[in-house]
């Protein structure tokens, strides 16, 4: 499959988990079918980062900032970055979405956060923290206790 193909294959597909984020937040498969194709993405990049590596290098290299702006003239280093994007930003998707459901928040406030993930990344994560440090008072982020045998 070339670049460009999976790049659109890619940008359309991203939607289905983030419509049953927003929309199935409790839905049985929702968590696995986001987390699936984040990591599809992601193994998708590392497969483009490869094919790219494979080739002539294009001047692409992470020692300067004309180097660094070389590697994105390259389809694959292109498309690497943005199933990066997409992957990262689902990924936080799910954690939104899980960590609101424990806090207590309501679906129906968290939903335009995970819709601004989707379009602005750490833009709709930085509002869900302020709505979630409105609903419990504390910045931090406490890992969850495991219970004990």
């Amino acid at each position: 499959m070339t670049a460009d193909n999976f790049y659109w294959y890619a940008s359309v597909l991203i939607f289905i988990p983030w419509f049953m984020l927003i929309f199935l937040p409790n839905g049985q498969y929702t968590n696995r079918v986001a987390i699936g194709a984040a990591v599809i993405m992601v193994a998708a990049a590392t497969y483009f980062i490869i094919s790219y590596l494979g080739g002539d290098g294009e001047g692409g290299s992470f020692d300067s900032l004309e180097g660094f702006k070389n590697l994105f003239r390259s389809k694959e280093m292109l498309l690497s970055g943005w199933l990066n994007y997409l992957s990262f930003c689902l990924l936080v998707g799910v954690w939104l979405s899980d960590d609101a459901h424990k806090q207590g928040i309501p679906h129906i406030i968290v939903a335009p956060c995970l819709a601004l993930t989707l379009l602005l990344g750490p833009t709709g994560m930085l509002i869900y923290l302020l709505v979630r440090f409105i609903k419990t008072r504390k910045w931090e982020i406490e890992p969850e206790k495991t219970r004990k045998r």
